[in-house]
């Protein structure tokens, strides 16, 4: 078990960021020459205290854990591999599309054939390179439905969409049963948000279907997981659990690079660890895994905003993913992907200057 952990930071972009790590002043975040870090932050477990250092001080770091903190560095700054053709040196938009009757924020909107195929093809019109479908809603509070019905709602829907020209379709899912349907039917992502642990026939199908998998971190099931959340240190725990899920992945021959990490923001977690998480989630980089951010129209926001909350919430939405893709998250799953897109494409135009 790691004893340190290390977290990138004083983020560089553009032209200054490509400069500074030409200089080796700086060092690039998964191997994008126009994202780069000058300092780090050396965490401590034992005693959760922590230190700032430069990366041109690194190698005169006199520490019994410099084997570990350099591994850690060196998986920051790989490059990662191309998943399914997705270019992930630019921020990839996952389009939310439930095919399901109570989801928070669009149930019963998408749950029969023609509306889902039509909405699909308007969110790849509007930048969507990915399109998640799912057929049970993991709002808070929500109840278990059966494998039978989740692929009612699903399969059909995932066959057609997956038609489509350019279209990648991910399958949201916690069961190996409707995983596998999805597959057969077209789908080339699993994301599932009991990160494999809801069904014990889980991991060892995605080892053997070897489709990308996202792996989302949530804390209790949905039924149960927004009552009094808690970790003994948010960014630790959840970087502790991943670790162990990729070993376990990788023990049965998958590849890390075909792993996506979502610390799943709104599942089993209050409005602190949510901040935390997104403010801080390059702290999953030396993971050496593209990571994921789904805070689209989440509880957090309408917690934070009060009185003054909306329906879509798409302020606060923006605000996030901007946060996310400042400090090199690759993937975002969103539900407005229009006004995402163009939020995403002002913030690279003022970055690279």
């Amino acid at each position: 078990m790691r004893s340190v952990y290390i977290r990138p930071l004083n983020f560089l972009h553009g032209k200054d960021a490509q400069f500074h790590i030409q200089k080796k002043l700086a060092a690039s975040v998964c191997g994008n020459k126009f994202l780069g870090f000058t300092k780090i932050e050396i965490v401590n477990k034992k005693n959760n205290k922590s230190i700032l250092i430069d990366i041109s001080q690194i190698n005169k770091l006199k520490n019994k854990n410099k084997k570990q903190i350099l591994k850690d560095l060196k998986y920051i700054q790989k490059k990662r591999s191309t998943i399914i053709n997705l270019n992930n040196t630019k921020p990839v938009l996952m389009g939310v599309l439930n095919a399901t009757p109570d989801s928070f924020s669009d149930g019963g909107k998408f749950n029969k054939l023609k509306p889902a195929i039509q909405h699909a093809k308007l969110m790849l019109e509007q930048g969507a390179q990915i399109i998640d479908i799912g057929g049970e809603s993991t709002r808070p509070g929500a109840e278990l439905i059966s494998e039978q019905e989740e692929c009612k709602r699903v399969i059909q829907i995932v066959k057609k969409i997956s038609q489509i020209k350019k279209c990648i379709v991910s399958i949201d899912t916690r069961k190996s049963s409707v995983m596998e349907a999805a597959v057969k039917a077209g789908a080339k992502i699993i994301n599932d948000v009991s990160a494999l642990d809801f069904d014990s026939n889980s991991i060892s199908l995605v080892a053997k279907l070897r489709k990308p998998i996202i792996l989302n971190h949530s804390q209790g099931t949905p039924k149960t997981m927004q009552k009094n959340p808690n970790y003994q240190n948010v960014l630790i725990d959840i970087y502790d659990y991943f670790e162990n899920k990729i070993n376990q992945l990788e023990k049965r021959g998958f590849k890390r690079n075909n792993i996506i990490l979502d610390p799943g923001i709104g599942f089993g977690k209050n409005v602190q660890h949510n901040l935390t998480l997104m403010s801080k989630i390059s702290f999953f980089h030396s993971l050496g895994c593209p990571l994921m951010l789904g805070p689209s129209r989440k509880s957090f926001i309408g917690k934070i905003m009060g009185s003054k909350d909306t329906i879509s919430r798409l302020g606060g939405t923006i605000s996030s993913v901007i946060i996310g893709a400042n400090q090199g998250v690759q993937f975002f799953r969103v539900h407005d992907i229009k006004e995402i897109q163009e939020a995403l494409t002002i913030n690279a135009e003022l970055q690279a200057i």
